[in-house]
């Protein structure tokens, strides 16, 4: 059984040596535990260092479930890719753990992750198990002693956070691949994949590319829904369900090349809004770039690669601000992200917003979008302002395309054509935030007040100080004046009509 050694960053030891275990409730094989049984209870140690603590391996140790840290300081369950520390599935609770406080995860016919602080973090829903295996494909599942189906009743393939592995089926059932970020998902219509943007916490999906498979039939209402399926080959493949008939392949640039040695490969939605894929060979020292959804190397092709209000500029990928030519990195044009809608809140009047036109402006991703046609440029403004759901227009003078924004402005893109406008809205922050100081802003000035104060008082003391020795100084010369002299002396002193004579 072969060891993964030299794992960067994560901590592939034993999981005695970290964690406190239920014995009982292990099955272990040379120093790997392969298998939990019921009864297991393991807690994650509030003070370790490593950003991943094991409970369980893959037989061929390429593969851990346990504990996982993400970010400074939050918790997760996951299944990792030890040679490369990459997170392969996770539970993506709604609500995280504290890496910096105790956790445990038991075993009794399901699994769950609680803290001391909110209770049942995650569970496996409507399962019961009586052991639990990570597969050497990285599918974690919970086994019936007695099932011979050879369908688990509960699997980690069926349940995918950000990734799919090779041979693990994608359906339009299936949860949505959401990035780590949790502004993109990957989904899967009856007959076509497509890439969405997420806004409202997903009540809002935009989307921004598809692909439809070339050998479906949509005006065939009786024709199964697609499903998609990694292929060690190289390439991402659509088949009919409840069938293998492949109806489209997407090929990746190492398809057919029968490369040499162990070949894993995964398909992830990335931050950035592309979806890529990716193989690892033995030996490597990271993962190797195969597969482009978006496949132009200009970021403008990416929904927000410039924030809110950005305006992407072809060739170099310089980010502006659309109510202004300033440069901007990181994107910063207006802070924060929406959550809600511009209507009030009985949803028929408009909350207030300040607008914004810009020309030489489009949308990157407008074959997504259904135009409005035969539009004047006022009318396709009209169109957006009055309509409280709309967040802004882009008209085309030359086709009279009105395209209508329904969802908070993201990146537009420049296109060096007058007849390109857009319309876009803002919403107003309340007067109390807009004048509101950074805390960054806030402690600057008041250490500049204090400073200041200080420099005030200073230099009042030392005036008075100043004031102070010269009043003495003029005080001794007056005494000096005024002290009687002896009468002799008085002779001395002249007179204009010497009457003492």
């Amino acid at each position: 059984m072969r060891r993964v050694v030299g794992v960067p960053a994560i901590a592939a030891v034993v999981v005695t040596a970290v964690l406190y275990v239920a014995s009982a409730a292990l099955v272990v094989v040379g120093e790997l535990t392969t298998q939990l049984q019921n009864g297991l209870t393991a807690t994650h140690a509030a003070s370790a260092t490593s950003a991943f603590e094991p409970v369980l391996y893959a037989p061929n140790g390429v593969f851990a479930f346990g504990f996982l840290r993400v970010g400074d300081a939050s918790l997760d369950l996951a299944v990792v890719h030890l040679p490369s520390s990459f997170p392969l599935w996770r539970a993506t609770p709604a609500r995280l753990g504290d890496w910096s406080r105790p956790a445990t995860l038991t075993f009794d016919t399901t699994l769950v992750l609680t803290d001391e602080d909110s209770g049942v973090l995650w569970q496996t829903l409507n399962t019961v198990g009586d052991v639990v295996v990570l597969l050497n494909s990285s599918n974690l599942i919970l086994r019936r002693y007695d099932d011979d189906s050879n369908v688990p009743p509960w699997q980690s393939f069926e349940h995918p956070s950000d990734t799919l592995v090779v041979d693990q089926n994608f359906t339009g059932s299936s949860p949505p691949l959401i990035s780590n970020n949790r502004r993109f998902a990957f989904r899967l219509g009856k007959t076509f994949m497509a890439l969405h943007m997420e806004f409202y916490g997903g009540k809002t999906t935009p989307m921004y590319w598809h692909h439809t498979a070339l050998e479906a039939h949509p005006e065939n209402a009786t024709e199964p829904p697609v499903y998609g399926r990694l292929d060690v080959r190289g390439f991402f493949g659509l088949y009919l369900a409840g069938g293998e008939q492949k109806v489209d392949t997407l090929s990746f640039d190492t398809f057919l090349q029968n490369l040499t040695g162990e070949v894993f490969r995964r398909m992830t939605m990335d931050d950035d809004g592309n979806l890529r894929a990716y193989y690892w060979t033995d030996g490597a020292k990271d993962w190797i770039s195969d597969y482009r959804a978006i496949a132009g190397d200009d970021r403008c092709e990416l929904p927000t690669s410039c924030g809110a209000y950005g305006l992407c500029v072809p060739g170099g990928a310089q980010c502006q601000c659309l109510d202004n030519a300033t440069s901007v990195t990181p994107p910063t044009c207006h802070a924060g992200e929406e959550t809600t809608d511009l209507c009030s809140g009985d949803g028929t009047q408009q909350v207030e917003f300040d607008v914004v036109r810009r020309t030489r402006v489009s949308v990157a991703y407008k074959d997504e979008l259904s135009p409005e046609t035969n539009k004047t440029e006022a009318e396709c403004e009209a169109a957006c302002a009055g309509n409280c759901s709309c967040w802004g227009a882009v008209y085309n003078g030359a086709s009279g395309y009105c395209y209508l924004i329904d969802f908070p402005v993201e990146t537009m893109v420049y296109e060096a054509d007058d007849r390109k406008v857009g319309y876009f809205k803002v919403r107003k922050l309340p007067s109390s935030k807009r004048s509101r100081m950074s805390p960054g802003v806030a402690a600057t000035t008041a250490v500049l007040s204090l400073v200041l104060v200080v420099l005030v008082a200073a230099g009042a003391w030392f005036g008075y100080r100043l004031w102070e020795r010269r009043w003495r100084g003029r005080a001794g010369t007056m005494e000096q004046e005024l002290v009687p002299g002896r009468y002799k002396d008085l002779k001395s002193m002249g007179s204009s009509n010497d009457s003492f004579k």
